[in-house]
């Protein structure tokens, strides 16, 4: 077994030239030092990150519609209970009911306004 400290290293180092590197980053490098000290650029730069970041999530919260649906309510339907009577005690004030009612069947897959006693209806709050 080798020790690191008896360890040569196989690849030859000739091909590197860092003199290449040294020459294009350079100029490109001195330019932004001389307009920017070292410690400053990094801050710089992260406040950029920061900001970039920062503008994206707002971007993404804005993104939704105003009728995205917030919480949903259950309520368990009882004998004699309609569609219309559940919809009119738990609508919005500002929503017509038709539209309450549509949100309703969207919401938990109903085909018609016919439900049944002990079902579990998922009410949408606006």
């Amino acid at each position: 077994m080798l020790k690191h400290t008896t360890y040569q290293s196989i690849y030859n180092n000739s091909s590197v030239n860092p003199s290449i590197n040294e020459a294009i980053a350079s100029p490109w490098l001195k330019k932004v030092q001389s307009f920017v000290p070292g410690p400053a650029l990094i801050k710089l730069i992260l406040a950029a990150l920061i900001i970039l970041v920062g503008c994206t999530g707002v971007v993404r919260v804005f993104a939704g519609t105003s009728d995205d649906v917030r919480l949903e309510k259950n309520v368990i339907v009882q004998q004699g209970d309609t569609l219309w009577g559940i919809a009119s005690a738990h609508k919005p004030e500002d929503m017509d009911i038709r539209a309450y009612i549509m949100a309703v069947k969207k919401y938990n897959d109903l085909t018609s306004s016919e439900i049944q006693a002990g079902e579990v209806l998922a009410l949408p709050q606006y």
